[in-house]
């Protein structure tokens, strides 16, 4: 005889566990205790989306009935999923919204796939039986390949991607997953890729079946496959923490994470990765390895330009304003400082130049901030923009930031140096 299904509450922990109800109807009366989450439980019966339970192990009522999801959001997955045994890592089945019949792969929704993905661009690992991280793997990424970016691979085993089972399978980050670039769009905006069986195990397994890019209802902050191009050159693989008080995106342990970037991807892209992994809102200050905390890198600086390598540990924490003092010589004596400009690496060069001219009496509308230092000559390209904040442009604690003055400097300075 087949052994009796079983199943793990995953829903709940906000609340101490699950509601469970005396019969099958949802109106039926209420038991006292919760069938807690993490406990393990075995199917009597399962009615639609309601299930009748023997529990196994964990806190709560001994047997009763409870929903296998609410809305899209599963509160009980299957512990093992029958006729396909998992591949090297585990596998669970969880309950999922049904999906409408396929509509057609066009190239139009697999572009729409990787732009929903753009912020966690990874790199390339090759695919072999242990799931080594990507500086262990060989070979090149083929066409349509994609990698694993939250640790978690969520599949719709078989042909038909309307299937209401989903299978959830642990997968290193960086793991790569073989598609035939066949994506499917579910009703509510959900990206799924199709496997690509031809050489065998496809990264989820060697049967067929349909991987989720990104969706929602399932937990996850953002795209859980991103697209491989083995143009974009080598990947690293960083890590970084969870700040005091902030959570895993999964709410689990370790609190350390890996994610994988291009040496192209900019410290911005980070900062959204950074985000998703950890629950954080608001902007984030990055700093560059062993680098000086006082000073947090520029947004379009890029990995390699920071001086990142292969499993350095990726030092942030949540912005504030920090202040930042810029130096502005005097134009009238060279080698004299005219005045220590007080800012923070909030500020903009249009804020500096409003600061500077109320300090000085320089009028505002004759400045013309830019890249260089007093009594030097400047380049073409040296002319600051007055929406980008100074340490965007490259500006750190204690450097000169120059300005060009188009009105009668002597006069207008008068003031001021008297």
């Amino acid at each position: 005889a087949m052994a009796p299904t079983r199943w793990e509450v995953v829903g709940g922990a906000d609340k101490g566990g699950i509601l469970v109800r005396a019969g099958v109807s949802t109106t039926s009366e209420q038991v006292a205790d919760r069938l807690a989450t993490g406990s393990v439980v075995e199917e009597l019966e399962l009615a639609g989306e309601r299930l009748q339970y023997q529990k196994v192990s964990g806190e709560g009522p001994p047997t009763g009935w409870v929903s296998i999801k609410l809305k899209d959001k599963a509160l009980l997955v299957v512990l093992e999923e029958k006729g396909e045994p998992p591949p090297p890592a585990s596998a669970t089945a969880v309950a999922a919204t049904p999906e409408p019949a396929p509509a057609a792969a066009v190239s139009a929704a697999a572009a729409a796939a990787d732009a929903a993905a753009a912020a966690l661009a990874a790199a390339a690992a090759a695919v072999v039986e242990e799931e080594p991280s990507p500086s262990d793997a060989s070979g090149p990424v083929r066409e349509n390949d994609y990698y694993v970016t939250l640790g978690v691979v969520f599949k719709k085993p078989g042909d038909d991607p309307q299937t209401q089972k989903v299978l959830s399978l642990n997968r290193k980050v960086g793991h790569v997953i073989h598609t035939t670039g066949n994506v499917w769009k579910g009703p509510s905006g959900g990206f799924w890729v199709q496997l690509d069986t031809s050489g065998g195990d496809t990264g989820a397994g060697e049967k067929p079946g349909y991987v989720m890019v990104d969706a929602s209802g399932f937990g996850t902050p953002g795209p859980c496959l991103q697209k491989a191009f083995p143009e974009d050159g080598a990947p690293l693989l960083l890590r970084a923490r969870a700040p005091d008080g902030a959570k895993t995106w999964d709410g689990k342990e370790p609190m350390e994470r890996e994610f994988l970037v291009l040496e192209k991807t900019t410290v911005e892209e980070v900062k959204t990765i950074l985000g998703m992994l950890f629950g954080l809102e608001g902007s984030l200050s990055v700093f560059a390895p062993a680098g000086d905390r006082a000073s947090p890198l520029p947004d379009k600086t890029t990995v390699k330009e920071a001086g990142f390598t292969a499993s350095m540990e990726v030092c942030f924490e949540p912005a504030g304003a920090r202040p930042l003092t810029l130096v502005v010589m005097n134009p009238l004596t060279p080698g004299a400082k005219l005045l220590d400009l007080p800012l923070t690496d909030d500020s903009t060069v249009g804020q500096a130049k409003v600061l500077l001219a109320k300090t000085t009496g320089l009028k505002q509308g004759s400045m013309i901030m830019v890249r260089g230092k007093m009594g030097q000559r400047v380049k073409e390209d040296a002319n600051l923009d007055d929406k980008h904040r100074v340490v965007d442009c490259g500006y750190k604690e204690g450097d000169e930031i120059g300005f060009i003055y188009t009105g009668d400097l002597e006069s207008d300075l008068a003031a001021f140096l008297s």
